[in-house]
């Protein structure tokens, strides 16, 4: 599923676009928000330029089960300000799952509740990227260079090395994944000509940096990297 990624939501006229759209559902870079409008509810997914993992992000479902109109009343009410909404919603007290909008005051029959996202693979548009090719090996190598090398096949002998688990080769999307999704568990390090690649300290696989290799067709449809804050670097 392609899901769109906007500027901003902050007029009406943006809002009506958003949602004459087939599937109101979409990114907004500011603030870094999951927004849901395909039902009576809207529901805005907190991301912060911070969420890897869905279930990380902190969700607020605004609405009716019984009517549109509500849900669009708020939006009104906040002058069609993405921004204002996120800042009501946070100064709100949820003593419990669900409450009636009376502390609000804005409208009558909404029920707004505050929750733990469900989507494990909803990610920050903050994180997302094209991996570009290396043009020439770093001088230290990090999780973000190893991704670029793996996405665009600039490796030899990619191998698996753990004694315990002997397996065939492991397959490079299947990594190249591993490392996007949970990178505060992979370390890197180079000895000689291989690069040397660990999880929770244990040795898994190796491969061969070639920078040379021919990158006509890179594998960047997964978009997604570490960023320089979140991956370890390692002296060779």
């Amino acid at each position: 599923m392609n899901i769109r990624v906007l500027d901003s939501l902050q007029t009406r006229q943006q809002w009506i676009e958003f949602c004459r759209r087939e599937q109101p559902y979409c990114f907004v870079r500011q603030p870094d928000v999951l927004v849901d409008f395909q039902s009576n509810h809207l529901q805005l997914t907190l991301l912060n330029r911070q969420v890897r993992h869905g279930q990380q992000a902190l969700k607020y479902s605004v609405g009716s089960r019984t009517s549109v109109a509500p849900a669009w009343q708020f939006i009104k009410a906040c002058q069609f300000d993405l921004c204002r909404m996120v800042e009501l919603l946070q100064q709100q007290d949820f003593d419990g799952n669900a409450r009636d909008n009376a502390a609000l005051g804005i409208i009558r029959n909404i029920t707004i509740r505050q929750f733990f996202a469900k989507e494990r693979s909803v990610i920050s548009p903050a994180f997302l990227g094209p991996l570009s090719p290396l043009s020439t090996p770093p001088e230290f190598w990090d999780l973000h260079s190893a991704c670029r090398l793996l996405a665009n096949r600039q490796y030899d002998d990619l191998r698996c090395d753990s004694r315990s688990h002997p397996s065939p080769a492991p397959d490079p999307r299947a990594l190249l994944l591993a490392l996007i999704e949970n990178p505060e568990n992979w370390q890197l390090q180079q000895r000689h000509n291989r690069l040397y690649i660990f999880r929770d300290q244990k040795h898994l696989y190796s491969l061969i940096p070639d920078i040379a290799v021919d990158t006509e067709i890179p594998d960047r449809a997964l978009g997604y990297s570490p960023t320089p804050n979140n991956a370890m670097e390692l002296s060779p």
